[in-house]
């Protein structure tokens, strides 16, 4: 692992260069805590990508299995045979010699963006496979640095934003990124998600174009992937935490995908498709997509494990969603299953916003509901106008948080446009008539609730800032205009210190203001 001289620069944090020799003497107090313990597990939480390198680097030297999770709070999970934020102790001599690569063993924790998250066990050689190819097929110069905006805690970080530049001597910047302005200028690897890519093309948000992006999570937008080829090479990586990299493809316009170095794909006609590769522990692993192959290419055709059981029939969220899709007022959905209903997300293009703030979302469910009839015999019951299909930090679909945005039962406002600079964002948006919350406030005036203003400065303030807020301390709160359905207002927060401020304005006076604490 550690291949350098002493006084290489392995790491970057909040703008400072960090050497290899530095590193080592960061982490010897871990692993002389670690090797004081006799727990065999340690558990590494991936909120901080520089607390993580510390502790994965150090539980490796100290022969502990790792366990990865992705939010420090999963850590109260673990029993009292796993270690935890160890105490680091006054250090003693030793030499960084790494044991054996195959008696290190990672366990993975997927998304559960599709049912429930399980535990993927890996052993370092697995993981280290995929650095060699990488290298192979995608060489960049010594010492460029990597710049994620993904976990490292999952398995795409791992190896892209981690494992490999610190094993061929590049720079890992360990300051997650979370908006396109915390990207300095340079040369420099991006290490993203289709999410965010999303977001930055759809803004042209690229100020500093890196020399190579890696996205994983999902499949990259044809147009995202457009965008950022005109001054990037563009790697859209196919794979999953069981699986590790499966495929690749560096052109927008290919419909295949590459298979990944020593990948192999079998077509079994009672299994499916089965993948054989050194980049997982077991012997092969059945997938859950559906594949289609073209001598040593192959094309997802989609999932076989997005069947939902509703009212007895089975039928598949992918056709539901892909014909939602081709209403023209439907930008991009998600289906899913809510209780025992089937549920629908809809992103709404510009268009098609306006169109809701003109006849109301009754209307709107009404045209869609006929426009899938065409398509499916299974219609959604229940329907969510949301600006993105929210993603987790692995740029998957985050199930999660919309089965809370359903279960809340309350309508949600039509957002149409997000501006952020610095700390400082604007969410322009709606709170239509047919809104749930409007009912009996009052029949013939209706107004907004003071309390749902609260409630949606709130959920936003902790969406866009990724922070937790708690909902009792609130004060400076003033109500001084009231708030008219289908009225276009803008929502103004900025993140401070200890606090985030909010106001609700037409941009002439405020209806609204107040002060979360932190």
């Amino acid at each position: 692992m550690f291949n350098y001289g002493d006084e290489k620069v392995v790491l970057k944090n909040k703008g400072r260069n960090i050497t290899q020799g530095e590193l080592k003497s960061i982490i010897l107090p871990i692993i002389c805590a670690l090797k004081n313990d006799k727990r065999l597990k340690f558990v590494i939480s991936g909120d901080d990508n520089f607390e993580f390198i510390k502790n994965c680097l150090a539980g490796m030297i100290a022969e502990k299995e790792l366990f990865f999770v992705s939010d420090s709070r999963k850590m109260d999970d673990f029993g009292e045979d796993f270690i935890k934020n160890p105490e680091p102790v006054k250090p003693y001599e030793f030499d960084f010699i790494m044991p054996e690569e195959e008696k290190i063993f990672i366990n993975f924790y997927t998304s559960g963006s599709t049912g429930e998250a399980k535990c993927v066990r890996k052993n370092l050689p697995n993981a280290a496979a995929e650095t060699v190819v990488m290298n192979r097929l995608f060489p960049v110069e010594k010492n460029i640095p990597f710049v994620p905006t993904v976990k490292m805690s999952h398995m795409y970080g791992f190896v892209f934003a981690f494992l490999y530049p610190f094993l061929y001597g590049h720079v890992i910047d360990t300051d997650t990124v979370k908006f396109p302005e915390q990207i300095k200028g340079g040369k420099y690897v991006f290490v993203s998600s289709p999410s965010f890519l999303d977001m930055m093309a759809k803004y042209n948000d690229n100020p500093n174009p890196p020399v190579l992006i890696y996205s994983a999570g999902a499949k990259l937008p044809e147009k995202t992937f457009e965008y950022f080829s005109e001054k990037s090479k563009v790697v859209d990586i196919y794979g999953s935490t069981e699986s590790g990299t499966i495929g690749y493809k560096t052109d927008f316009r290919d419909e295949f995908l590459t298979l990944f170095g020593e990948a192999k794909i079998t077509i079994d006609e009672k299994r499916g498709a089965v993948l054989n590769s050194p980049y997982f522990y077991e012997d092969e692993l059945v997938l859950n997509d559906i594949i289609e192959k073209k001598g040593e290419k192959f094309k997802v055709l989609g999932r076989s494990d997005r069947i939902l059981k509703i009212q007895e029939k089975r039928i598949s969220a992918e056709e539901i969603e892909n014909a939602l899709k081709k209403y023209e007022f439907t930008e991009d959905a998600c289906c899913l299953k809510v209780g025992e209903k089937a549920g629908a997300v809809i992103v709404l293009t510009d268009e098609g916003k306006e169109k809701l703030l003109r006849e109301g979302s009754v209307e709107m469910i009404k045209n869609l509901k006929s426009h899938l009839k065409k398509f499916c015999g299974i219609i959604p019951q229940r329907w969510r106008f949301l600006p993105e299909i929210p993603k987790t930090s692995a740029g998957k679909t985050d199930k999660e948080k919309i089965l809370k945005i359903f279960n809340r039962n309350l309508s949600y406002p039509l957002i149409f446009d997000k501006k952020r600079e610095g700390e400082k964002f604007e969410i322009t948006l709606a709170f239509l008539r047919n809104s749930n919350f409007f009912n009996g406030h009052f029949p013939d005036v209706p107004v907004l609730p003071g309390v749902v203003q609260l409630l949606f400065a709130h959920y936003f303030a902790e969406d866009v800032f990724d922070i937790k807020l708690s909902q009792n301390k609130i004060k400076k709160i003033k109500f001084t205009r009231v708030i008219k359905p289908d009225k276009k207002l803008f929502l103004k927060l900025k993140n401070n210190e200890q606090s985030v401020d909010f106001t609700f304005t037409d941009n002439e006076k405020p209806f609204s203001s107040g002060t979360f604490i932190k």
